[in-house]
């Protein structure tokens, strides 16, 4: 695809990169630095923390901050859980106020403020097309609404090799929790993260399962949206305005669902355990 436009940039612009500990933004930051030959001091880096992060990931920014660039920490007025309670119940696919009012809105308050420093931002950023259907359909060079700046995408044609070569190229690790089984870093778990993480993070990181737990009782809210899992694995029921019985299920009765296997899929039925396998991804 063709980019629908790569416009001249002012030799004195900054380059704004968001990074998130994952494994693109780490990349994207590395080939920024060493590769893109642009000045360091026209490099600016941010880190939204919504405080919802495992702790590896907060070591991995810590890592690239002082291994390959400073990295700035921006946090939203409200974190993940704060944001949560305010609005008396969890994000979900139909409603990811969280992306919202956790990242964009915090990375747009940074881009204006470097726009009215420096005149002209271009907002650099990690997205592959292999990634997804979506992406695929992104340009390298855009023009971005949100931050309301030039938008670049340079590493839009790498694949994963790529990515995993730029990080051992320069020496630096990437987050530990793609060994864990996670296949995109972020929130931790995120409301849209797959089947096998949750079972993944159920194993490994029960705490986490704890802490979801405590604040499900606390705000009176599923974390997980009803149609996450089959109504079989529903415990909890509500009345909706409508009058209607409702049922969803707690994070009890997701995890219970993340061990079994696919009835349409493969020799295991749905309700008898899975194998546990390596999901990162990297290996296929």
């Amino acid at each position: 695809m063709q980019d629908f436009f790569k416009p001249d940039i002012p030799d004195d612009a900054i380059y704004h990169v968001g990074v998130s500990g994952g494994k693109d933004s780490g990349a994207v930051l590395l080939w920024m630095v060493h590769e893109s030959g642009i000045p360091r001091h026209q490099i600016n880096a941010t880190f939204c923390d919504t405080g919802h992060e495992h702790d590896w990931t907060y070591a991995q920014i810590e890592t690239l901050s002082k291994h390959v660039h400073p990295i700035e920490t921006l946090k939203p007025k409200l974190g993940f859980f704060e944001l949560a309670e305010n609005k008396q119940r969890f994000p979900s696919s139909e409603a990811r106020f969280c992306t919202q009012n956790l990242k964009i809105f915090p990375t747009q308050d940074h881009v204006r403020y470097l726009l009215d420093a420096y005149k002209h931002v271009v907002a650099v950023s990690g997205v592959r097309s292999a990634e997804s259907y979506d992406r695929a359909k992104l340009l390298e060079w855009d023009y971005s609404g949100n931050l309301l700046c030039i938008a670049w995408r340079p590493l839009i044609t790498w694949k994963i090799e790529d990515v995993l070569a730029i990080h051992a190229k320069y020496g630096i690790p990437m987050n530990k929790l793609y060994e864990a089984g996670s296949e995109r870093v972020g929130c931790f778990p995120c409301i849209m993260c797959k089947k096998k993480e949750i079972r993944s993070i159920a194993i490994k990181f029960p705490e986490r399962i704890d802490l979801i737990r405590n604040k499900e009782r606390e705000f009176g809210s599923s974390f997980f949206t009803p149609g996450r899992t089959p109504k079989r694995f529903h415990s909890g029921s509500c009345v909706n305005k409508k009058g209607e019985t409702v049922t969803f299920p707690y994070i009890d009765d997701v995890v219970k669902w993340s061990m079994t296997g696919k009835r349409a899929k493969g020799s295991y039925l749905d309700d008898e355990p899975e194998p546990v396998s390596c999901s990162s991804g990297f290996c296929e």
